[in-house]
């Protein structure tokens, strides 16, 4: 999935969103974790993650009933040392909560961009640790209530164990189900090449 066909769905979750986000998602998967090295005086220590999403598509399917698509999504992801928000910390993220009928139009349609090798996925997360200070206080919760925008390049495409893959992730104080995050709302972002692990992006 490419990031400018993505980047024209930032609009609140409505029929024309979902219209889009049918072309879009339809038939995307990525998994894969690993580690972000530290980054200079904002991030002492390493980060750490792992995630899989995947809409099954079921319009392929030759039922004359097909069974509904489904959006799966799973996120763990860990600072190990000071940041901008002061202490470590653990989240762990998954889809967001939508009407059957949304989840499954979002993973029907056409086949993706040929040769898309990045992913752009939102949903909801919880915290998985004692939350640092500088966290928003209303997502220190053992609901998954406020939303997470993760970013994933596949920069190598070999399925191996590389250096060379891009993740980025983004913690909103954000509720409600929109297709972008107001950068508003955004109090935590941390994004590079990893130092090691492989995602894969098909």
């Amino acid at each position: 999935m490419t990031l400018a066909s993505t980047r024209s769905l930032r609009r609140p979750v409505g029929i024309g969103l979902v219209g889009i986000l049918a072309a879009t998602l339809s038939a995307c998967t990525g998994r894969g974790g690993g580690q972000l090295p530290p980054d200079g005086p904002l991030f002492t220590g390493a980060a750490s993650f792992g995630f899989s999403f995947s809409c099954e598509r079921s319009s392929a399917s030759v039922q004359l009933q097909p069974p509904t698509g489904r959006l799966r999504i799973q996120l763990s992801y860990s600072d190990h040392g000071a940041n901008p928000l002061g202490s470590g910390f653990a989240v762990h993220g998954t889809v967001d909560t939508v009407t059957p009928l949304i989840e499954s139009m979002f993973c029907i349609g056409q086949e993706p961009p040929p040769g898309a090798n990045e992913l752009i996925f939102l949903g909801r997360y919880r915290t998985t640790s004692t939350a640092p200070a500088g966290f928003a206080p209303a997502c220190d919760s053992d609901s998954p209530v406020c939303r997470f925008e993760v970013i994933v390049r596949d920069n190598d495409r070999n399925g191996a164990p590389t250096s060379g893959d891009f993740f980025s992730v983004k913690l909103s104080s954000a509720t409600a189900v929109t297709a972008e995050l107001d950068p508003a709302t955004v109090f935590y972002t941390r994004a590079g090449l990893l130092r090691s692990g492989n995602l894969t992006v098909d």
